[in-house]
């Protein structure tokens, strides 16, 4: 049986920061796909990692952008994208 999610911290009338944008959309596009965190994992990102990506604890580097996207079935620039949106409220 999964872990149940921790709650993210997301601030009332404020913009989101880069990482806690990205934090939703990855978990958010990960849920929805039916995928668990250990799915995500690749070479120096194991599931805890992952975690602590979706918690927004952690920057994530652009080999780490590149390999989550593309196994969430996404492109990079357009995970990238969904997350300025998020930043900008619009999503």
């Amino acid at each position: 049986m999964p872990r149940p999610l921790k709650e993210l911290k997301i601030p009332k009338n404020k913009k989101l920061s880069p990482e806690l944008a990205f934090a939703l959309v990855v978990r958010e596009r990960r849920i929805a796909l039916g995928m668990n965190q250990a799915e995500l994992e690749d070479d120096g990102m194991d599931r805890s990692y992952i975690s602590k990506i979706e918690l927004a604890q952690r920057q994530v580097a652009l080999r780490g952008i590149i390999t989550i996207a593309r196994k969430l079935g996404m492109e990079p620039d357009d995970l990238l994208r969904e997350v300025v949106r998020r930043m900008e409220g619009k999503g």
